[in-house]
């Protein structure tokens, strides 16, 4: 637990100042960008649009001709590339190409990962590539509560692959590796749990509240089953309905399989689109009437004025004021 994320800089840059002071001293270029190799996922999440097939927007897979576009704008600003967003980026078939390009081209890289397409051959691989930070992500504390969120039984699977992933690293210095995982009714000493079990594995571990605000029940595509087990958690949704101060429009960018931009890093369904980079630069993005105005007015609060914003609460807050148990 003693290494430090190489984005940990980035990170502290974005957490620096409130939203008006964000406003009056943005950077000239995003110091991040989340780039959705793929929207499409092999876990049924009940807490995810994908999973849930509630997503309406198409899927697919980023063309590597979009990726390199996207790479030649970022390279003259080294801005770090997080794999990230509405899919499995390990589902990608140039994820391990793309990784080696960017860490060339001074990048530093991050991929978010159910852990299952992973094995000894890819991890190996991706390590090879210059892979800067690599987490791991669940929903609960055990294997009943992963199994219940996350819709499948790979608790035990992806500890073991956590564990793979610890010993191919050895001396290396990277990737930083991060568990990450939220949680609804778990208690306190089973959070404490889960972290000695995790601590001893990787270099990070975060737990939050899962929120579940966002989902209509009427649009899920999901057996009976299914659909009376995301009730049931629902209704044990236990994080604060308090809105945060927004760090995403005034120091990063969320790019789509397609091209298309979002404002917002929980846009599943193209609510905020800013550009498109069919049309568009990254740069003339950033700094676009559009987004100029979701900044103003997520600096003034004016969250329940936009229908992503209003179900964006700060599921990082445990020790929250109004939270059960913990």
């Amino acid at each position: 637990m003693s290494k430090k994320s190489p984005l940990s800089e980035i990170y502290s840059k974005m957490n620096e100042g409130n939203s008006k002071e964000k406003l009056n001293n943005l950077p000239d270029f995003p110091r991040l960008i989340d780039v959705e190799l793929t929207n499409t996922c092999n876990f049924r999440c009940l807490m995810c649009p994908t999973g849930t097939f509630s997503m309406k927007r198409k899927s697919g897979f980023m063309t590597e001709e979009l990726f390199y576009k996207i790479l030649d704008e970022v390279k003259e600003h080294k801005t770090p590339l997080r794999f990230i967003r509405f899919g499995e980026p390990t589902m990608h078939k140039q994820l391990v190409e793309f990784i080696r390009a960017a860490t060339d081209a001074g990048s530093l890289t991050h991929i978010n990962t159910n852990g299952s397409y992973l094995n000894e051959k890819m991890i190996t691989e991706l390590m090879d590539a210059g892979l800067s930070s690599l987490k791991f992500s669940f929903q609960g504390i055990d294997a009943k509560s992963f199994e219940e969120m996350r819709n499948t039984d790979f608790y035990n699977e992806l500890v073991d692959i956590i564990r793979l992933t610890r010993d191919l690293r050895g001396e290396r210095e990277q990737p930083f590796l991060q568990v990450s995982t939220s949680i609804t009714y778990e208690t306190l000493e089973q959070v404490q749990a889960f972290r000695k079990l995790m601590e001893g594995l990787v270099d990070q571990v975060s737990v939050g509240r899962t929120v579940m605000e966002h989902l209509d029940i009427e649009s899920v595509r999901m057996r009976p089953k299914e659909v009376e087990m995301l009730k049931m958690l629902k209704a044990e949704e236990s994080v604060v309905k308090k809105h945060p101060e927004c760090p995403e429009v005034y120091d990063k960018l969320s790019i789509n399989f397609d091209g298309t931009v979002t404002a917002c890093c929980g846009d599943s369904d193209n609510l905020m689109l800013i550009g498109d980079l069919e049309e568009s630069t990254i740069s003339e993005i950033w700094k676009s009437k559009r987004l100029n105005k979701y900044r103003t007015m997520l600096a003034d609060m004016r969250h329940d004025d936009l229908p992503l914003c209003k179900t964006c609460f700060d599921y990082q807050g445990l020790q929250t004021p109004g939270l059960q148990k913990i």
